[in-house]
């Protein structure tokens, strides 16, 4: 039979090993999914779309090399950067709808 301390003790213990796991799996499984829906934004980028880069340079997207993309940014300046330098997208087509739809942003 248990006695009083060891009982608490394995309350405790239980009790941290449900804290680790809200504090290190829920955060990266949110993470992986952020993750997931900027792939496929980056994925359905198309010309004309505007893009912020990873180094804060905002362009347009003009072409598509592979995995690369060629990049507006300036009157006769295009750069060649990777698809995933792309952090964010200025003209969000998905926020777009829903707005237009009735939703919130």
């Amino acid at each position: 039979m248990e006695t009083a301390a060891q009982s608490s003790a394995s309350w405790i213990w239980w009790f941290m090993l449900a804290f680790a796991f809200v504090v290190i799996f829920l955060p990266a499984r949110s993470q992986k999914k952020r993750e997931q829906e900027l792939k496929a934004k980056t994925d359905a980028l198309q010309k004309g779309d505007q893009i912020i880069l990873a180094s804060g340079i905002i362009g347009t997207v003009v072409g598509f090399k592979d995995e690369a993309l060629e990049v507006k940014v300036a009157e006769n300046v295009k750069l060649t950067v990777l698809k995933n330098a792309v952090v964010g997208f200025l003209n969000d087509r998905t926020a777009n709808a829903t707005t237009e739809k009735g939703g919130k942003k």
